[in-house]
């Protein structure tokens, strides 16, 4: 298997590739339950439900429609569920629908203005492979 080069990534929501973004990540996990019995010797757990986050950020420009809609969101209050897909290469993606639930933006002298985004995934997370 060959190495996947993260110069390769991109961020989509909708149908649409979010313009100058150069990094996200993704966090997924799964919670616990403590499920020891009497008479056990030591504490058992099992899994319960599955979550994640997501965080993604680049290069701010307003300009572009999909930045702007998103930045729109909080400045207006309208925070909705959004379709994202995050890119490792061209075809191999993760998806689901997500709810924003913070924004950044960074500048600082001699550096490009940044933009930031966190969010809680609502409902399952998906895996399609090119």
């Amino acid at each position: 298997m060959a190495a996947t080069a993260g110069k390769d990534g991109k961020v989509g929501i909708g149908t649409a590739d979010i313009a100058y973004m150069d990094s996200w990540s993704l966090n997924p996990s799964i919670g616990t339950a403590e499920i020891t019995a009497f008479g056990d010797s030591a504490k058992a757990f099992g899994s319960t439900l599955r979550e994640w986050t997501v965080n993604f950020s680049g290069t701010l420009d307003r300009s572009d429609t999909d930045q702007a809609d998103l930045m729109d969101q909080f400045e207006d209050g309208t925070l909705a569920d959004i379709a994202i897909r995050c890119y490792t290469a061209a075809a191999s993606y993760w998806s689901g629908n997500v709810r924003l639930t913070g924004q950044t933006v960074n500048s600082q002298v001699g550096d490009k203005v940044s933009i930031s985004w966190t969010g809680q995934g609502n409902g399952a997370l998906a895996y399609t492979s090119s």
